[in-house]
């Protein structure tokens, strides 16, 4: 770009002599050039930072406890309505999984009921190709559809070990267990819809213990072992994390529906919970009792099972209690209760019968005001999304 002489008067001021006129011009392109460089560095700056994988993460105030030993990631602040591949947000979810496994040294254990992720069967073979064990279970149910049959066919490929559960109930498990230290669990399926569509949370746990745990329980669905038939391999005292503690239960063998209700039986003053489906006459009584005896009660469940077969949304609100649709015009899949301001209840466990006694399933009760803050801080996005539904057309 050259401007004119008359165009660098202007921009530096007049000049009276043919000799100050050259010598302005002169400081004027030097400045100019200057810029040029300071813009280029700039804009060089900003393109490293968002194609570098791993890069972009959530600021440490938006989901962090003390010491990074606990992360919570959800979903709904990058989703977009409707969904455009093109315009998709970065996903902090993923690419913070991602991360780890590109970080991963010895072991990368995989348990996902619905697995469709391109990015992340790239990061599990660049894994096995570094000499890490990589090994995975995956429910049956979603080999219909061809990304997912493509996929895992892809990892099989670079001998990915994979069990298969045929059965009828579900091996409904998101989890991933790295190095024996680090386990990703939640409501977050493995999946474009779950990342890129559907409300959801991700915990990241770094603990042995947890860990542990776990590892113990993927390996009896690895070896074959699934429903009633696993033993209880969860520990039966609560982890010490920084502010607080987590239990970790297995369905169908360690039934936590009891622990549920002994959580609810105990709440003082608040209890508000977002169901992806929620069927459990059990936990829909202990909530009833709950308000009863003045505990405020209210949730969200998902629009398309709110009216299902079973659901005990027009119960909860025909006793009282403010029980809303989700607003997301794809899906709401947490499977959360919040209970005092300090308990979360969360997991891939769905409040049914099935999580409890047929499927297999994770469930964590964490003791943490840090994180209970940040579970509430979602739960008032989907109630916001409740009475702003959204559109996807």
């Amino acid at each position: 770009m050259f401007y004119s002489r008359s165009e660098i008067r202007n921009d530096c001021g007049a000049s009276p002599s043919k000799a100050r006129f050259l010598r302005d011009e002169r400081r004027c392109r030097q400045r100019f050039k200057l810029w040029q460089v300071l813009l280029a560095l700039l804009i060089l700056s900003v393109c490293y930072i968002l194609t570098t994988p791993g890069s972009i993460k959530p600021p440490p105030s938006d989901n962090r406890t003390a010491a990074d030993q606990v992360r919570v990631f959800f979903t709904t602040p990058t989703l977009r309505y409707p969904d455009v591949p093109k315009r998709r947000a970065l996903s902090p979810v993923l690419h913070g999984l991602i991360d780890d496994i590109a970080h991963a040294r010895t072991s990368v254990e995989v348990a996902a009921f619905d697995f469709d992720l391109p990015q992340l069967v790239n990061a599990l073979i660049q894994a096995r190709r570094r000499g890490v064990t990589v090994r995975a279970v995956i429910d049956s149910e979603n080999l219909v559809d061809p990304a997912v049959a493509m996929l895992t066919g892809r990892l099989q490929d670079w001998q990915v070990p994979i069990t298969f559960d045929r059965r009828a109930p579900f091996m409904h498990n998101k989890f991933v267990v790295i190095d024996d230290a680090i386990v990703w669990t939640g409501s977050w399926n493995l999946t474009e819809n779950c990342t890129f569509r559907n409300n959801n949370n991700a915990i990241r746990i770094k603990s042995r213990q947890i860990a542990a745990a776990y590892r113990r329980e993927f390996d009896q669905m690895h070896a074959g072992t699934f429903g009633t038939a696993k033993r209880s391999s969860a520990p039966r005292s609560a982890t010490r994390i920084n502010d607080g503690s987590i239990e970790i239960y297995f369905s169908p063998q360690d039934k936590a529906l009891p622990f549920i209700l002994e959580q609810i039986e105990q709440t003082r003053s608040t209890l508000v919970f977002m169901a992806f489906s929620f069927t459990s006459a059990p936990i829909a009584d202990a909530l009833i009792d709950a308000a009863a005896r003045g505990v405020h009660v209210e949730g969200v469940i998902e629009k398309r099972n709110a009216g299902g077969t079973g659901s005990v949304f027009a119960l909860l609100r025909n006793r009282g209690i403010d029980v809303r649709e989700d607003g997301n015009c794809y899906i709401m899949h947490h499977k959360v209760i919040i209970i005092d301001n300090h308990i979360v209840i969360t997991g891939s466990y769905n409040f049914t019968s099935n999580a409890e006694n047929t499927n297999d399933e994770n469930l964590a009760i964490i003791r943490s005001t840090a994180i209970a803050r940040l579970f509430l801080e979602e739960y008032a996005r989907i109630g916001r999304q409740a009475t702003e539904p959204t559109r996807c057309n």
